[in-house]
């Protein structure tokens, strides 16, 4: 069996089990990822510029109406000692509600009528990051990020962390990495409830990346987040992902994202059954999930000879 061979074989093995995952709040989850440090700023090939991108669009027309639009980029700029990165992300589906076709004249003439899509899911984020290399293992790190995702109630969420991160291991099969800081958070939600949404809180997260053949990568990231005035105030952000290099600039990635918040915004919905017209305030899912396949472009540097 080939590599490519292989590497076929193993997005196939992933993507099986993935895509028969049930999706949770419009999948509002995919692909906007987070990472816990930036796995280009130490790595074992030469100081440089890298850059990735990932587009996948879907469209749908007849019968019904669909679409989705997801993009993904970012660039890092890497010393011996120091790298400053900057990503973008986001996804906006929209379709058109099931059965929701309708008939326009009299029962003799007529014109069927498919309503326009109706936006489902839409998520953007923009960070940036910057890594100081205090020696072979330890270094420092900073970064601020925004985020919008009003299908999880969330209009915009600021967010600046700082700390110290570890290298376990750096080498051209295995990275992993961890980091601890203290961060600040500055919540505006669709809905307000009265809960204060500027608060100071701790992270912990890692990054490991682990080549399985020749040209196909695993992923795994992991981001926690503890609001420190109210601990039940907990997020955690988990990625799977599976890469398979095509050709130096082109490749195909698998992946799946969790998000968890143990304490979700609330939305405003419609109460049934009460015989006047009137809302509720109920909170969001705690668990969101994504999966994504996307074409990857990528620029790096020569690897060292």
């Amino acid at each position: 069996m080939t590599h490519l061979d292989r590497a076929t074989l193993a997005v196939a093995i992933l993507a099986a089990p993935l895509a028969a995952a049930p999706a949770r709040a419009q999948q509002s989850a995919t692909p906007t990822a987070a990472s816990a440090v930036d796995e280009k700023a130490f790595k074992a090939d030469a100081p440089g510029l890298y850059a990735n991108a990932d587009l996948s669009y879907v469209l749908t027309a007849g019968n019904s109406s669909s679409s989705s639009l997801g993009f993904k980029g970012d660039l890092t700029r890497r010393w011996e000692k120091q790298s400053i990165g900057f990503a973008v992300g986001g996804i906006r589906a929209s379709s058109s509600p099931a059965d929701s076709r309708y008939a326009v004249g009299t029962p003799d003439h007529f014109e069927v009528v498919v309503p326009e899509a109706e936006t489902t899911a839409e998520s953007y984020y923009g960070r940036g990051r910057y890594d100081y290399k205090l020696s072979e293992r330890l270094f420092y790190t900073a970064g601020a990020g925004w985020e919008r995702n009003r299908f999880s109630g969330i209009d915009n969420r600021w967010v600046g962390d700082t700390g110290i991160g570890y290298i376990f291991v750096n080498d051209e099969r295995r990275s992993f990495r961890g980091m601890a800081a203290v961060t600040w958070t500055n919540e505006d939600y669709t809905v307000e409830d009265g809960r204060d949404g500027s608060f100071v809180g701790a992270r912990l997260g890692w990054d490991f990346r682990q080549r399985l053949f020749e040209n196909t990568t695993f992923t795994h990231t992991l981001v926690a987040d503890e609001n420190l005035e109210e601990t039940d105030d907990l997020r955690v952000d988990a990625q799977f992902g599976l890469h398979v290099a095509m050709s130096r600039t082109l490749g195909l990635k698998v992946n799946w994202r969790l998000l968890w918040d143990n304490l979700p915004a609330l939305s405003e919905i419609p109460l049934v059954g009460s015989g006047d017209p009137s809302t509720v305030l109920a909170p969001f899912r705690e668990l969101d999930q994504g999966f994504s396949v996307s074409l990857v472009f990528s620029i790096a540097p020569p690897k060292k000879s």
